[in-house]
């Protein structure tokens, strides 16, 4: 059986050690949350901005809001039905997740996954997002 000292000690050192990672991490959660709401911002955007254009001229009317730390499409006849991309900064690393959000008779079904699994936010790019959206949407547009 170990010692009370060494128990103490290894206890507290535990502590110590848990107290540092959670201030490290808040640090990069700060700057990696600065960095994907500039990637929503200046890349996801647009990009969101362009395929709603799309999708209204083929008969599909959503509209884009930019709530703080994400964006989404949101159908125009049905509120339950939307695609979001949005900041994680819970995740370590902070991520850009996405949901996508459609009702089904009465039942509503949500699907959330990374935007890019094991990608840092600094290498995605449009192209991530654009394939994002052309995977759901069949969801929307299936009769």
């Amino acid at each position: 059986m170990s010692e009370m000292s060494d128990v103490s000690r290894r206890v507290r050192a535990t502590i110590e050690q848990a107290r540092s990672d959670a201030a490290d991490r808040r640090v990069r959660a700060e700057r990696d949350g600065a960095h994907a709401r500039e990637f929503l911002e200046l890349t996801a955007t647009p990009v969101l901005r362009q395929f709603a254009s799309v999708l209204k001229s083929e008969g599909f009317f959503f509209r884009l809001s930019t709530p703080a730390g994400a964006v989404r499409l949101v159908s125009e006849s049905r509120h339950e039905d939307f695609i979001d991309l949005a900041v994680d900064t819970t995740q370590d690393p902070v991520a850009i997740t996405t949901v996508v959000s459609h009702l089904h008779g009465k039942r509503v079904s949500t699907a959330e996954r990374p935007l890019r699994a094991g990608v840092d936010i600094d290498q995605l790019t449009h192209e991530d997002v654009l394939e994002f959206l052309l995977e759901a949407l069949p969801t929307f547009v299936q009769r």
